[in-house]
């Protein structure tokens, strides 16, 4: 609610002042070219004068300054010859430019005494042209993307400090003040607590941990096994029909059923193979028993693998969560190549386009590796 009515104020904002910029770059542009003028004059006759001396302007710079009161006269006209080469450039690229092109070449607008003097004499008026009108809808689009911006620059420290705080499974650690507590349920003695932990940053370009899991099948994945290309993904749990679910597990983050990202990964598996990807391994906290059932259910191509004891966490610092001091995984997708990590996904934001979205990124940076080549 807060959030809307920010952005629809940021946006009014952006609109009405992004619309009254043709009004203002053409009276700033009536500004600079008188500017420019009273400048060409000035440095007009400072060449003159040099060249009845038959010294050029450099020339007769230099030899003010060799005097105490012609440096000061030097110093005053080579200002003055800057700012006339500045503003000329200026007055050139936009006097033949439209309000839009103009709008592309905003810094020419910032000398700071002929804005000040345009300014002074603005009058804002509601933009009844079509360039007004195009003007308050790119204002209002910046104003959105501002906002937004902000937005996520406010919440990241929060989001931020929430992942990487630590996950005590022993049952005597309560979560202490530090950790994020949220109660579910209205039963006060009986409080499911949840603490969140991980850092994804710290997953990338790591070796893949050896360790040895019980897969979906009976048989036995080792991971430090797996030379090939290929995905891993952890997910907290597949729902079993007739199976509730934790308590409180529906006021948890990242913490959902995770079929529709299974499915996800099996509609698209053979596109990832096609990717070259050798294989996809899920893990979670599940027991063998149950991905066994989600398997068979869910007519999966790729193996489920339990970690019971979340090994893997104690190996690297996944994103995860603790509710009633039982850990389970959070969404993450890891690209394993040549023994190491080699990229992550974290947030997994709709988990029903975790594979899709996982083969966009692989495209993206197959495209961009193509073009770096060819440059």
């Amino acid at each position: 609610m807060i959030r809307g009515v920010l952005t629809l104020v940021f946006g009014l904002s952006g609109a009405a002042g992004l619309s009254q910029f043709p009004e203002f770059s053409q009276q700033y542009l009536q500004r600079l070219a008188g500017a420019v003028q009273v400048l060409e004059e000035d440095v007009a006759e400072f060449d003159a004068d040099a060249a009845a001396l038959a010294m050029d302007r450099g020339g007769m710079l230099d030899a003010l300054s060799q005097t105490e009161a012609g440096s000061l006269r030097a110093d005053t006209m080579g200002r003055k010859i800057d700012r006339f080469e500045t503003l000329s450039a200026n007055l050139s690229a936009l006097r033949d430019a439209g309000p839009f092109a103009r709008l592309a070449q905003a810094p020419r607008f910032t000398d700071p005494d002929l804005a000040a003097g345009a300014l002074e004499d603005f009058k804002p008026a509601v933009p009844l042209t079509a360039e007004g009108a195009g003007f308050a809808a790119i204002g209002f689009a910046l104003g959105w993307a501002l906002l937004g911006a902000l937005w996520a620059l406010l919440v990241w420290p929060i989001r931020r400090l929430r992942r990487r705080r630590a996950a005590s499974r022993a049952p005597e650690a309560a979560p202490t003040v530090d950790a994020k507590v949220e109660p579910f349920g209205d039963d006060a003695e009986d409080l499911p607590f949840v603490t969140y932990g991980g850092d994804i940053h710290a997953v990338v370009d790591v070796p893949v941990p050896p360790l040895k899991l019980m897969a979906h099948d009976g048989s036995e994945l080792d991971l430090a096994m797996l030379t090939a290309a290929c995905v891993i993904y952890t997910y907290p749990l597949l729902g079993r029909p007739g199976t509730a679910f934790p308590d409180g597990w529906d006021e948890v983050e990242d913490a959902a059923d995770s079929t529709a990202m299974a499915c996800s990964f099996r509609d698209a598996f053979d596109m990832i193979k096609a990717a070259g990807l050798r294989d996809v391994i899920a893990i979670s906290t599940q027991d063998s028993a149950d991905q066994k059932e989600a398997h068979h259910r869910l007519a999966l191509p790729f193996t489920l693998a339990s970690d019971p004891g979340a090994a893997l966490l104690d190996q690297l610092d996944l994103p995860h969560f603790v509710l009633n001091e039982e850990p389970y995984f959070a969404p993450t997708i890891m690209i394993v190549q040549n023994g190491r990590i080699a990229a992550a996904m974290h947030p997994i934001k709709d988990p029903a386009l975790a594979a899709p979205r996982l083969l966009d990124r692989l495209a993206q940076a197959r495209a961009q590796h193509r073009k770096a080549q060819s440059a």
